[in-house]
């Protein structure tokens, strides 16, 4: 359900215990440090280059945020009709803070001009189930539906989905201008710079952010399509049965690639296992960890400290081009990600083939680390336009405070279950090197003082993101599955048969890719996150596993895409269910 209000992992903690945002010190002497200051001095790569993973793709920072929109988006405050507020008073004691909370650059600031202020609205309160302002502490909204359930796709009510829908076959997915996303009247949703091109629509509405999102966005629509083309071969007629089914199978597969394919780099598969959230490949058991009681809805302490992937934002975006192309002078194929915010230009370019290039970009470029650094497009051109832009660091420190987010000690201790003997001494900072301990103690007066997003985005460890980041994923991560009744692993009808989920669990990312992008005999990484392991194969499109729909075969006759009939499905699903049942099976001729 959307429009629910966040989970917390920790109580909120703000300067009047109920909804004044954090801006005092531990000790109570002082007030934290301006959002912009620990901007400047923690995450800026002003004079450093960029630092690439040279073992993972742009998939990764591209289906981060792709995942990041299925699964929570905070509305902002506004006026009375919805119009933006303007929070930047000239003198900031006057400055609203129930619903504002603007952003004043300190003079000096080397970028910003002197008296710049970035407008910042309050995220908006949630209300209680009578719609009533709550007695207890301030809490923020999820607008969108908190499961993994591509809402991003597929909207968050039943009033979105009618606008995705192919009016004319509803069992489609409504694609426009040679199967890209359809159109949006509402020429206010982005920034358009050619005439002709129209904003982006889809299940969310992010779509239009960066290009290579929108390339997502058009990637699985057009594999529910393809799905649906499928079963069509497979006997299915009804319009609505194959949108519902298609549908329910291109959810299967992102919940699929997000924890056996992402998490599995992020997290590592060992921790994964540990925490027993791997996908395994068993064909013949369910996923039995489902329990009604646990409530899945996204944690505030989570949407704060996911914007990890920020770091992974590229300082540009590009399309793919093959020889002998060459890019066009006055319309290159490589643009300074500040240029293309919220416009979907690119998705227009050579022919309107942009998306399935910027998505064989995606799989040919490695990403920035994972560190504590943001690129300058996104630290200090974030959204840039007539000259005003934001710093997306010092938004995400701001908003972490606007929510009561507690600072960065507290989860080590109070969730993750750290012993520190002194959280007040900067020797308790275990996470972090000596460098970054040095850049802390500048700007912060405690550590106790560290915010959480600055915080997580400093640890070190021995994966991918440090400990206490990895113990607020996994709470999170662990209730998204656990707590999902329609869960792909489970059984119909929330779930699927054995042999249908055995069908599933062959899919990934390179599959999705293979079947809408490239051709055939195109070679592509096995698992097209992590491009530079040398365990992972390169291979034809042709030989790369993919998703297999013969267990859907309503026909009774060999399927020439598998190469399998239905009889045979039905004995091998027979088969599967006697041997979970744990009996001896002696098959002869």
């Amino acid at each position: 359900m959307a429009f629910r209000p966040q989970r917390r992992l920790l109580n909120p903690v703000y300067d009047d215990g109920v909804s004044k945002p954090r801006v005092r010190t531990a000790s109570g002497t002082g007030n934290l440090p301006n959002p912009r200051t620990i901007s400047n001095v923690i995450h800026s790569s002003k004079g450093v280059p960029t630092i690439l993973d040279h073992k993972i793709s742009l998939h990764v920072f591209q289906w981060g945020q792709f995942l990041d929109h299925d699964i929570i988006s905070t509305p902002v405050s506004t006026g009375v009709n919805g119009e933006e507020l303007s929070c930047c008073e000239t003198n900031p004691v006057n400055v609203n803070t129930d619903m504002c909370t603007p952003i004043y650059v300190p003079n000096g600031d080397g970028f910003f001009a002197d008296g710049t202020c970035m407008n910042v609205p309050r995220s908006a309160p949630a209300l209680d189930v009578n719609c009533n302002t709550p007695s207890g502490p301030r809490q923020q909204l999820n607008k969108i539906t908190s499961y993994i359930d591509g809402s991003n796709v597929y909207g968050s009510s039943a009033a979105e989905l009618i606008k995705l829908r192919n009016p004319n076959s509803p069992e489609y997915m409504a694609v426009t201008d040679g199967n890209n996303l359809p159109p949006n009247n509402d020429t206010s949703a982005c920034t358009l710079t050619v005439q002709g091109e129209r904003c982006s629509i889809a299940g969310d509405s992010r779509v239009n952010v960066v290009p290579s999102l929108g390339s997502y966005h058009t990637l699985f629509v057009q594999e529910h399509n393809r799905i649906v083309n499928l079963l069509k071969g497979l006997g299915w007629t009804d319009p609505e049965e194959l949108f519902q089914e298609a549908r329910k199978i291109n959810i299967a597969q992102i919940q699929h690639i997000t924890y056996n394919e992402f998490l599995s780099w992020l997290l590592t598969r060992t921790v994964l296992q540990q925490n027993n959230l791997i996908i395994t490949g068993s064909r013949t058991t369910y996923f039995t960890g489902y329990d009604p009681t646990i409530n899945s809805d996204i944690t505030n302490d989570f949407g704060i400290a996911y914007r990890i992937g920020h770091s992974w934002i590229p300082a540009q975006m590009k399309l793919h081009t093959d020889f002998p192309e060459t890019s066009d002078i006055n319309d290159p194929d490589v643009k300074n990600i500040e240029d293309t915010y919220l416009n979907p230009h690119m998705l227009y370019m050579r022919g309107k083939t942009g998306a399935p290039r910027m998505l064989k970009w995606l799989t040919e470029t490695n990403c920035p680390r994972t560190d504590r650094l943001l690129e300058d497009g996104a630290r200090n051109k974030l959204f840039l336009k007539n000259g005003v832009s934001f710093d997306l660091a010092a938004l995400n420190i701001n908003r972490g405070r606007d929510h009561g987010i507690p600072p960065y000690w507290k989860y080590r201790t109070d969730l993750c279950g750290e012993t520190l003997a002194d959280p007040s001494s900067w020797t308790s900072l275990t996470w972090h090197d000596n460098i970054t301990i040095a850049l802390l103690k500048s700007v912060y007066q405690s550590p106790m003082d560290i915010d959480l997003w600055t915080g997580v985005m400093t640890e070190s460890g021995t994966a991918v993101v440090g400990p206490t980041l990895t113990c607020i994923f996994l709470a999170q991560f662990r209730a998204l599955r656990n707590g999902d009744r329609y869960w792909f692993e489970r059984p119909e009808p929330e779930g699927f048969s054995l042999a249908k989920l055995a069908g599933i669990k062959q899919t990934s990312l390179a599959a999705v890719l293979c079947a809408n992008v490239y051709d055939a005999s195109f070679v592509i990484p096995q698992n097209s996150f992590v491009t530079g392991d040398p365990k992972n194969v390169f291979l034809p499109c042709s030989q790369i596993p993919k998703l297999d729909l013969s267990p859907w075969n309503k026909l009774g006759r060999r399927n020439l895409n598998t190469g399998k009939d239905e009889f045979e499905n039905k004995l091998v699903h027979l088969l599967l269910e006697i041997l979970k049942e744990g009996d001896a099976v002696d098959v002869k001729e």
